[in-house]
């Protein structure tokens, strides 16, 4: 029972649609030391002692970087920026003092992204988590919305109060934000809806 309810929720993480960042893609990448271009290009969570990477393909060959390498890289329609000095490193990541790679999904007067990370969640089990994280554009300050179980991740860190003050134009979405009843699923439409100036009833 307690496997099938992790392979559920770890499905329930990562829609099929969300997949496709693992696989090599055409993509774009710049590289911290200002190198510019475009490869076949994959996202590589950390496993067997070895950080996230971004990986690629040029020329036939292939070449790891860590998140200290990278500045921001795209693979297909999936964008990532490197964010340095993340609190939330969870599962395999936490093993390591890298930066974190993050997605960005929503951009505006708040900006939602996804932190990708993998957990080992027993013998020849490994699950891709993806958790959702906010701040306040021209910030630096990140804030975890987690509204229910997520594995490899505590819980404590992320209360909802602390994203729902990202939103105080919106009373209403601000409690919704508190108490958790936003779901994972409502979560990029609401952020979209904010930052477009539509406010709830």
């Amino acid at each position: 029972m307690r496997l099938s309810y992790f392979l559920l929720a770890a499905g329930a993480l990562l829609p099929a649609a969300a997949r496709a960042q693992y696989n090599f893609a055409p993509g774009t990448y710049q590289l911290a030391n200002g190198s510019k271009g475009e490869a076949s290009l994959k996202l590589q969570l950390a496993e067997n002692g070895s950080p996230t990477m971004m990986v690629g393909v040029k020329n036939g060959k292939e070449r790891r970087f860590r998140a200290a390498e990278i500045t921001a890289f795209t693979v297909e329609s999936h964008r990532f920026v490197r964010v340095n000095d993340f609190r939330f490193l969870s599962g395999t990541d936490a093993d390591f003092k890298d930066p974190a790679l993050l997605e960005i999904l929503e951009t505006g007067p708040v900006e939602l992204f996804c932190y990708h990370y993998q957990v080992e969640m027993g013998p020849n089990f490994k699950a891709h988590v993806k958790l959702p994280v906010l701040r306040k554009a021209g910030t630096s300050t990140f804030f975890a919305y987690c509204p229910g179980r997520t594995p490899g991740f505590d819980q404590k860190l992320a209360p909802g109060g602390f994203v729902a003050a990202l939103f105080p134009a919106d009373p209403v979405l601000q409690r919704q934000f508190a108490t958790n009843a936003v779901s994972r699923a409502q979560l990029a439409a609401a952020v979209h809806a904010y930052n477009q100036g539509v406010r709830l009833p």
